[in-house]
């Protein structure tokens, strides 16, 4: 069975979560703040952390960092984190925080369980949505720099 954290402090953005990924082989754990998701990651097995990139006291970005951190001194196994993020704008953020996968809100389902089954098999998923038309694809000419229109950093 998988443990999947789901930090938001919307409702209704845990509940569609849950609708979506709760079944025979999905535990779900819920949290509404930022600040208890070390705490849970210290006491609970969890296998995959959803979290909203706005989140009130302790937004998204710093929780996959505080996580990373943890995991890099040794005081919590690896977690792999999808952030939900309101633009596509903030996927360079989510980049920087190394998390392991993003998704656009609103919640596609179909993507979400995408990125739910490549996270939780060691891979990591980046929404392409409203992605820019990548330079190197359009003009032959054109070099490639990472980071740059759609290029992997």
């Amino acid at each position: 069975m998988n443990t999947i954290l789901v930090v938001s402090d919307l409702d209704v953005l845990r509940n569609q979560i849950r609708s979506i990924l709760e079944s025979s082989e999905n535990q779900i754990i819920e949290l509404q703040s930022g600040r208890l998701v070390r705490q849970v990651a210290e006491n609970t097995d969890i296998d995959l952390a959803i979290i909203d990139s706005q989140i009130g006291s302790m937004g998204g970005f710093a929780v996959v960092l505080d996580l990373h951190l943890e995991e890099y001194d040794n005081r919590i196994p690896q977690i792999p984190a999808l952030i939900l993020l309101d633009r596509r704008a903030d996927a360079w953020m989510a980049r920087q925080t190394s998390a392991e996968g993003f998704l656009l809100k609103p919640i596609n389902p179909i993507k979400l369980k995408q990125a739910v089954k490549a996270l939780l098999n060691n891979n990591t998923y980046y929404d392409s949505t409203d992605s820019p038309i990548s330079a190197i694809n359009t003009y032959k000419s054109a070099k490639s720099l990472p980071g740059l229109a759609g290029t992997p950093l």
